[in-house]
């Protein structure tokens, strides 16, 4: 272990006696206080409240650190130390950095300023950053104590912001725990005061967990109060459960929002306390014993370093005053109050380490003037001793080497136990930077040091400042690599880590720049100058310790009375004293006698005092210069006395009271008591008053002997003293008996019962009608264990009061336990039985007379009406005259007995069993089952319950909601319900209670356990639809839970349903009748059902639907009018809305409907989609609908057509006598044909000719006419209808238009058709006899009528073969052959005539030649005349060769005799 840890660990044992204060001790007999094995941390709080400006600065280094090993490492920093001033402006962030070499501990080769690793960044800490000095750069010169040629600067890189070291953050530490009493007793309080931390923390929710010892029971309680560091824990035990030994065991808190817990097992505590019971305690800290201690009497002490008392208190006033007060006077005695202050002086550097120098003086000079000026004006103050560490320029090491320079200035503080040490030093900085700057320890390990030296350096800077001196502020310097013994960062400057490592502040004052011409001049350049610093020095330390100037005499504190008789003088010790003088009278006047000298001493035992006598005493200081001081203000006091403890007194309960005689002068008493666990004495109470004289002190035993002693106190200047204790007495306690019961089993008797009392000789009864008052003894018990007494001269129904004491006899004297509390009692009148009633099946409900004044009732209970009754319950309310008795059997027979109770005060007496009433719970019954009966309606079914009287049917809408009764019914077999009216679709939940009847009252059995049903929604048919003559198929609607449908039919609407199917299934909803009859009507109901093992529920029916069949279709005609066609015709069908017809290329198969006709009265239908000549089969089937589904009859018997072809007319000839002959074709299949014929194409046709024959001749003609003819087959079937084909087209003929004969047409008729086509040519035929065309046509008619040809058909003849008389041919008109006479073509120009009658008559006689055999009327000029077949063409139309049936005729064109009739009809 290096000697720095070693030297820390050492002051760390003092620095808990010299620096934690008034809460750091406690007093054996009532505080105990435990420190954890770890540093106590306490003291930094005030450290941690200053501005921490950190910079990075870059040195300059040799490989001197490198090159160090082993031990040499620890001094390394100390070796390196250079002092270095941080200068900073508020207004930049450019910091100044000055050196000056002040203490080299450890010689290198290389002359180094600091030997740490390169570029390692250290950190100044300044308070006051003030300045008045610009921010230019200003360097100084590092100097070290032994020259060499050459000197390293240490130098900072000017940068524009700093660099800032970042901090770790430690979890807080647990410095010490104090428990305010070792054994507490309930109902107490315990309260726990500990130091957590530096109380800069941010610590929350701070718990203090412990544990039961003797239950095993974990605790937590959370901090009642919280200042800085300090927390108060205060914990309550109110009950005697709660005894036991208790052990403090962990603290939890949350610091920077991270949970912490501290074992104090991990810290080696142990910290117990005992409630009810002595606690093994084992503390750090036992301030005093009662032998070494006698005359200190507190709670809370402070010590000095030296182990005197310096101040005390008591917890009771810690945790009244608060935390705060109670540790007020820690930094008092860090500073030094009320004792002597030590301060070491340190001139900084010797003739050895001669420091810096500038202007031709030496800085070990300079410190050495100020210091001693510093001493000078310091040795003015009262309380106030001085040292210095050097008053020469020799080294206090003797010249050696700077670790022992430094060890020798720093152990000198230590030895003398300074309370400061301060260092002085001039600074350097190549004469730029100027002012004053102080070094204080940092707030690291020992924070309180660097908290007090922060204080007194804030304080000597501003003093100096106050000179003149530029203010550059209080600093702290951490090492790089140096540690405290806690791991902290340790000061950089070897002198002020060796005083914090003793607990002492060190302080290095820099009190200005010897280089800077300014300081120099205005402070350093004389004597008077520099006991000008040395003054402002000496000013603040004094300011800072509190002292004063002023008479030497002392100041009296107190005097104190001791046990031992003696009086103790106590005063403020002066410095320089060489003894003091003692004097004493028992007057004040001015004659005091001396009656001692004291030296080295504060404190004066005077023994040779009388009790009771008052004294008076002065003190005065001899010097050690051998003069006098002054005499003090005058002191009293009073010896007193031992007290006379004359008598001791157990009494009631746990109380014993003492009694003594006065002691005179006594402001009061202190009573103590002695632990039966270590046999010693502790305070137990305080009389606070001279006169009085006895004291009651409540025990926590019974029968046990306590011994006492009392010892009379009182007070001078708030200082306590105590007389000498009394001799011991001792007494043993009496418990108080406690009257158990007061019991009446008959009307006239009274027994009264108590608990034993441990110790008693026997008991006392007494006997009142009143509660408080009127007692008078009735009787006396002998002996401990007697319990009881009866009292039989009581009176029924009246109350009375009894007492029970106990009593023991301790030396002759008789102790008594105390009256018990009084209990009342008085006799109960019994009740009777009203009714037992089974509530449930397992519930018996008793039901008695009210007693008027009643407590309570007792229910007893038993299996046989004579055996023994055992109480089921007790009751305690004399208004509650029922009991459910909920621990039967079901179906059991029970007999019950009701006892009265009677209450008075809190006694409780009986009137003895009732007579017995027998009682049977009634069993449950069990439901079957419970279904829809319908959709508003509920079925429910249960077992028959053996000796039921009746039953109760519950229902509710939800499983566990309210069961409401719905219907009771009588009789044990009446186990059926229809519950009706309920909603539809929705879920019931039933219960069954059996009723049964016993003793004229009815009881129950309780609910059954709930069956639930739902009402089945009614259905409704959606749908009928008629599938056949014989058959309806229905559909209708889903119902939800429905487990399938029941289908009912009917020939009445309402009546006479029958079940005539079922289907399975939610979503079945259809069903097909095929047992019906045709053309009948139906009616039908349907209902939903759902499964049950026991009884299908079902729904309610659906409404009645209608519906009916209808016969089947039965063919009546079947035709092809038209090609490729059928028409169908049928009978009409009764209630038929339609019909639906189906084809098939099959007879008994692959029939597809063609068509649906949407009209009953539509018999017929034509198929347009078959071919004429293939064979097809049909059936109809007659449709309707009911409920708007379309349904049919049975389908009519298959059909065979087999289609015809359409007939075709190939001919229609004129034949002789004007007829027409028409033939057709013949079509297959066919067996015959109609033949019809019109005189229009669009007229009536008129059947001519029905039978097999492809022919027919059409006689009786018009001429003329023309006649319209058209004809089908037919197909005889073998039902018997004869079936059509097509129409052929319809062919015409005109009866034939003969030439010879009569015409209408007139010559104007003529002439107009003329001249709307042509212009007659005058000029040719004006000379040959017409020269118009009147005259023209006049001749032609003239012509024609001549020989009985028709003129329409001259006339017509001309125009078709003249072209109109235009000619244009081979014949001219000038030939005048208008008929073409012997044109034959091929140029022949044909007949020629000399006129125009000549030409038409030759024309009309050829035409007469065709038409007629008879002979002509005029003369012949027709020369062809004899080369015609007379009478081959006795028509137009036959004048075209053609068109002649005998080869004949005018002209080859088959047309001619069709353009001369187109020409005759437009005349």
């Amino acid at each position: 272990m290096s000697k720095n840890i070693q030297e820390g660990k050492e002051n760390e044992k003092k620095d808990f006696s010299s620096n934690h204060g008034s809460l750091r001790e406690y007093d054996s007999t009532a505080c105990r206080c435990t420190c954890s094995r770890r540093q106590c941390s306490s003291d930094r709080k005030h450290a941690e409240n200053i501005t921490v400006r950190e910079i990075s600065q870059t040195e300059n280094t040799g490989n001197a650190a490198e090159e160090l090993t082993g031990t040499e490492m620890a001094e390394t920093e100390e070796a390196a130390e250079t002092e270095e001033t941080a200068e900073t402006e508020e207004t930049t962030e450019t910091v100044t950095i000055e050196t000056e070499t002040i203490e080299t501990e450890e010689p290198a080769e290389t002359e180094t300023s600091e030997t740490e690793k390169p570029a390692e960044t250290e950190t100044i800490e300044t308070e006051t950053t003030e300045t008045g000095e610009p921010t230019e750069t200003e360097t100084g010169t590092t100097e070290t104590e032994e020259p060499t040629e050459t000197g390293t600067t240490e130098t900072e890189e000017p940068t524009e912001t700093e660099t800032a070291e970042t901090e770790t953050v430690q979890a807080a530490e647990l410095n010490y725990m104090m428990v305010e009493s070792p054994y507490v007793e309930t109902p107490g309080t315990q309260n726990v005061v500990l130091s957590l931390g530096t109380g800069d923390e941010q610590l929350s929710d701070i718990v203090l967990n412990y544990k039961n010892l003797t239950t095993g029971k974990t605790y937590q309680v959370k901090a009642a109060g919280t200042e800085e560091d300090m927390i108060r824990f205060t914990m309550d035990f109110s009950e005697n459960g709660q005894a036991g030994e208790y052990q403090i065991t962990s603290v939890q808190f949350t610091q920077e929002k991270t949970k912490q817990e501290i074992l104090l097992s991990d810290l080696g505590m142990d910290v117990r306390f005992g409630v009810n019971e002595q606690a093994e305690t084992n503390p750090d800290q036992v301030l005093y014993d009662e032998d070494a201690y006698a005359d200190v009497d507190a709670d809370v002490v402070t010590m000095s370093a030296d182990g005197e008392v310096i101040s005390e208190n008591t917890v009771e006033n810690v945790l009244e005053q608060g935390i705060s007060e109670a540790v007020a006077s820690v930094a008092d005695n860090l500073k030094g109050a009320n004792s002597n202050v030590k301060v070491v002086l340190d001139p900084g550097h010797d003739g050895t380490h001669a420091g810096a120098s500038g202007f031709g003086v030496q800085e070990a000079d300079l410190t050495l003037k100020i210091a001693t000026y510093c001493k000078e004006e310091l040795s003015t103050y009262n309380g106030i001793t001085v040292y210095m560490t050097r008053e020469s320029a020799s080294c206090p090491a003797g010249g050696g080497d700077y670790i022992a320079c430094l060890d020798a200035r720093a152990n000198l503080a230590k030895n003398v136990g300074a309370n400061v040490l301060v260092s002085f030093h001039l600074n350097t900085a190549n004469g730029t930077a100027r002012g004053v700057e102080v070094y204080y320890p940092n707030s690291n390990y020992n924070a309180q040091v660097g908290s007090n030296g922060q204080a007194l350096a804030k304080k000597i800077c501003d003093k100096l400042a106050a000179l003149g001196l530029n203010y550059r502020g209080t600093l702290i310097r951490n090492a790089s690599y140096d540690k405290y013994p806690d791991g902290s960062a340790a000061d950089y400057y070897g002198l002020i880590r060796r005083c914090k490592n003793n607990g002492i502040p060190g302080l290095i004052i820099e009190h200005a720049f010897l280089d800077n011409a300014n300081d120099y001049y205005t402070y350093l350049s004389s004597d008077e100058k520099l006991k000008a610093l040395g003054v402002a020095d000496a000013t603040a330390i004094a300011e800072y310790f509190g002292l004063t100037k002023g008479a030497k005499t002392v100041t009296l504190n107190y005097t104190q009375s001791r046990a031992d008789g003696s009086l103790r003088l106590k005063w403020t010790g002066l410095d320089n004293v060489d003894y003091y003088e003692i004097y004493r009278n028992t007057v004040n006047d001015t004659n005091y006698p001396k009656i001692d000298e004291v030296s080295d001493a504060t404190s004066y035992i005077d023994d040779t005092v009388k009790a009771g006598t008052k004294y008076y005493y002065l003190v005065r200081p001899v010097f050690n210069d051998g003069t006098a001081g002054e005499y003090s203000k005058p002191i009293s006091g009073v010896a007193l006395g031992k007290t006379n403890l004359t008598k001791i007194k157990a009494k009631s309960g746990k109380k014993i009271t003492l009694t003594w005689k006065k002691v005179s002068k006594a402001e009061g008493y202190l009573i103590y008591r002695q632990d039966s666990s270590d046999s010693k004495f502790y305070q137990i109470g305080t009389v606070k008053s001279g006169s009085t004289l006895t004291y009651t002190d409540t025990v926590k035993s019974n029968n046990k002997t306590y011994t006492y002693k009392v010892q009379a106190y009182n007070t001078n200047n708030g200082r306590q003293g105590v007389g000498a204790y009394s001799s011991t007495k001792s007494a043993k306690t009496l418990a108080k008996a406690k009257i158990t019961g007061i019991t009446s089993s008959d009307e006239e008797v009274l027994k009264i019962s108590w608990n034993k009392v441990s110790g008693a000789k026997g008991y006392i009864i007494s006997r009142s009608t009143k509660k408080d008052s009127g007692y008078s003894e009735i009787d006396t018990v002998s002996g401990e264990k007697t319990t009881s007494y009866t009292d039989d001269t009581v009176k029924a129904g009246k109350t009375y009061y009894y007492k029970v004491e106990a009593y023991n006899v301790n030396s002759g004297t008789k102790g008594y336990g105390g009256a018990s509390d009084a209990v009342a009692g008085k006799t109960a009148k019994r009740t009777k039985i009203t009714s037992i009633v089974s509530t449930n099946e397992k519930t018996l409900t008793i039901k008695w007379n009210k007693i008027t004044g009643a407590y309570g009732y007792r229910i007893k209970r038993s299996t046989d009406e004579d055996g023994t009754y055992k109480v089921v319950k007790t009751i305690k309310s004399g208004n509650t005259t029922s009991y459910k008795d909920t621990s039967v059997k079901a179906g059991k027979t029970y007999y019950y007995t009701v006892e009265t109770m009677v209450k008075t005060g809190d006694n409780i007496c009986y009137s003895g069993d009732s007579a017995s009433m027998e009682g049977r719970t009634a069993k449950k019954a069990k439901i079957k089952y419970a279904v829809s009966n319908g959709s508003n309606q509920i079925e429910v079914n249960w077992g028959a319950v053996s000796g039921a009287y009746g039953y109760r049917i519950k229902r509710s809408t939800s499983k566990n909601g309210t069961y409401k009764v719905v219907a009771t019914l009588k009789g044990k077999n009446n186990t059926t319900y229809q519950d009706k009216k309920l909603k539809t679709a929705k879920t019931y939940y039933y219960k069954i209670e059996t009723i049964n009847k016993v003793n004229g009252k009815k009881g129950y059995s309780g609910n059954s356990a709930a069956v639930s049903a739902k009402t089945l929604k009614t259905t409704s048919i959606t749908a009928v639809k008629a599938t056949g003559s014989t058959s309806v198929r229905l559909e209708w609607k889903a119902v939800d839970g429905a487990s399938g449908y029941q289908i009912y039919r009917s020939t009445s609407k309402d009546s006479g349903y029958k079940k005539v199917g079922q289907v399975k299934g939610k979503n079945t909803k259809k069903y097909e009748d095929k047992t019906l009859e045709a053309g009948k009507t139906y009616y039908y109901q349907v209902r939903a059902y759902k499964s049950n093992s026991a009884k299908n529920g079902v729904a309610s029916f659906s409404k009645a639907q209608k519906a009916w069949t209808i016969k089947q279709v039965v063919f009546s005609q079947i035709t092809s009018d038209s090609k490729n066609q059928v028409t169908l015709g049928w009978k009409k069908v009764s209630k038929a809305q339609g019909y639906d017809i189906y084809r098939s290329d099959e007879s008994n198969s692959g029939f597809e409907k063609i068509a649906s006709i949407s009209s009953g009265s539509t018999l017929t239908y034509t198929d347009k989609g078959v071919k004429s000549g293939n064979t097809y089969y049909y059936k109809i089937a007659a449709t309707y609908k009911i409920k708007g589904s379309a349904g049919r009859g049975s389908y009519s018997k298959v059909t065979e057509v087999a289609v015809l072809k359409q007939g075709s007319i190939y001919s229609i000839t004129l034949g002789d006598n004007n007829v027409l002959n028409i033939s057709w074709n013949s079509v297959a299949n066919a067996s015959g044909y109609e033949l019809a014929g019109a005189v229009s194409e669009k007229g009536t046709y008129t059947t001519l000719q029905t039978s097999g024959a492809t022919s027919f001749t059409h006689s009786n003609l018009v001429q003329g006419t023309t006649y319209y003819y058209k004809v089908r087959a037919y197909k005889d079937l073998s039902n018997g209808i004869r079936m059509y084909g097509p129409w052929s087209a319809v062919k015409a003929k005109a009866a034939a238009h003969e030439i010879m004969g009569t015409s209408s047409v007139t010559v104007d008729q003529m002439v107009s058709y003329y001249n709307k086509r042509y212009t007659f040519p005058a000029d040719t035929y004006r000379d040959k006899g017409a020269d118009s065309a009147e005259a023209f046509f006049k001749i032609l008619k003239e012509e024609a009528e001549a020989e009985g040809v028709r003129a329409d058909v001259l006339f017509a003849q001309v125009m078709l073969e003249t072209g109109g008389l235009q000619f244009g041919g081979d014949v001219q008109p000038s030939q005048c052959n208008f008929g073409g006479l012997g044109a034959v073509g091929g140029g022949a120009a044909g007949e020629t005539f000399a006129d125009v009658r000549t030409g038409l008559r030759a024309q009309v006689q050829h035409l007469k030649a065709y038409a007629s055999t008879d002979g002509l009327n005029n003369a012949c000029v027709d020369k062809r005349f004899q080369y015609v077949s007379r009478g081959t063409a006795r028509y137009v139309e036959w004048l075209a060769i053609p068109q002649n049936p005998y080869g004949k005729g005018w002209a080859a064109d088959a047309d001619y005799g069709t353009k001369l009739l187109r020409i005759m009809d437009s005349l």
